[in-house]
């Protein structure tokens, strides 16, 4: 639909707060979603047995000045008012729409039940929310999604030699890595003392990958939940400075819910883990008393997850120097003529390769984010389905 008025949350309130579902007729009529269908999602929604579940299925606009095209924004505003613990089970309309399952509070997990949902029943949204109930009382999602063939979950194929990590949503953006599918990156950090061109037995790289995706990923789940936690319960301060670095927070956090929403390869959950940390930068200024203007602080160029405060270290790479930020034991190793030890490394076959000599898209160009404050546009400006505006306005946090 064109927008949400006022009116129209009022109506979505209420019936969330009566049977827990409200589906917007035209989304009825477009989906094939009869009468019979929504009985059926309500017998679902009624029969939850672990999960608070609310279903909210309509359109959201790209063009909606409120929630620009976002589910999340949506759940977050609705969450917001009525509070309490929940989760939302709703609509993305990017460049490959598809269910989305949004969770405040003591909820079950829901990171790949969305997933799951839209993998078994592609065709049938009804389906697919009921799927999302039964997924949620058995807690067996992860499990299921990890037993998909690689080729089933992701959007390339073997035939075509290329792997592409595709974030839609809040991001839609596709960023292309050249290697072969059968070669699929993984990330990995690693203190060395070997040539970086050292290549490690295949079922020993295979094993160590494996295990740190696991970690990343779990690293990534958990400081993007604190965030969205922190913005649920927490409130701007009102100045102007305070507003605007509140709703970085809101875009940042939406960002890299989206990025891991969807079945991200290592290089994206790095980013994921970017964008979350800048969003708990943002929140935290806005909280304060009497805030400046809140900018991202440069990363390290090396290694975007290290902490700490960077300078400038002029770095040659092959036949070129660059000028770029580094923490402070990567500056240390570049001014004493070394190479920094602990580089973000992806594994690329065999062998294991900077993340720099990658192409990653806007992650690679802007060395995510330590050489260009503003990650976000970056990646709005990086491939098809660019980043649709801006996420909601004001004090509005989005939770989960």
């Amino acid at each position: 639909m064109d927008e949400i008025t006022d009116a129209t949350i009022a109506e979505i309130e209420q019936e969330l707060a009566g049977d827990g579902v409200w589906i917007e007729p035209s989304f009825a009529t477009t989906h094939g979603i009869s009468a019979a269908d929504e009985a059926r999602i309500e017998e679902a929604v009624a029969s939850t047995g672990r999960a608070d579940l609310k279903v909210v299925l309509v359109e959201v606009d790209s063009g909606d000045d409120r929630f620009q095209g976002s589910f999340a924004n949506l759940s977050a505003w609705l969450h917001d008012d009525a509070g309490g613990d929940a989760t939302y089970v709703g609509w993305n309309r990017w460049s490959e729409p598809e269910l989305s399952v949004q969770a405040f509070g003591d909820q079950p997990g829901t990171m790949s039940v969305a997933n799951v949902a839209n993998h078994e029943h592609p065709d049938d949204v009804a389906d697919q929310v009921v799927r999302v109930q039964e997924l949620l009382d058995d807690g067996n999602a992860d499990a299921l999604w990890a037993e998909v063939p690689d080729d089933e979950k992701y959007s390339w194929t073997a035939d075509e030699g290329v792997q592409a990590s595709e974030v839609v949503g809040g991001l839609g953006i596709v960023v292309a890595l050249a290697v072969v599918v059968a070669a699929i990156v993984a990330w990995r950090r690693r203190r060395r003392a070997r040539p970086s061109g050292f290549t490690l037995p295949a079922t020993v790289l295979h094993t160590v990958r494996a295990a740190e995706d696991r970690r990343l990923r779990q690293q990534a789940d958990a400081e993007v939940l604190a965030l969205g936690e922190a913005i649920g319960s927490g409130e701007p301060g009102d100045s102007a400075h305070a507003l605007d670095a509140w709703q970085q927070a809101l875009d940042h956090y939406a960002a890299a819910r989206s990025v891991l929403s969807q079945a991200a390869v290592p290089a994206d959950v790095v980013g994921a883990l970017v964008l979350a940390r800048r969003g708990d930068e943002a929140r935290s200024r806005a909280q304060q008393r009497k805030p400046s203007a809140w900018t991202p602080r440069p990363a390290c160029w090396f290694n975007p997850l290290h902490e700490g405060r960077t300078s400038e270290v002029a770095w040659r790479d092959a036949d070129r120097e660059v000028d770029v930020p580094a923490c402070a034991a990567c500056a240390a190793d570049v001014r004493d003529g070394r190479e920094p030890r602990d580089i973000l490394d992806l594994i690329e076959g065999d062998r294991t390769v900077h993340y720099f000599r990658l192409d990653l898209g806007a992650w690679t160009r802007t060395g995510y984010g330590s050489l260009e404050p503003d990650l976000l546009g970056a990646l709005r400006s990086s491939g098809k389905g660019a980043l649709r505006g801006r996420g909601t306005r004001g004090r509005r946090g989005t939770a989960g």
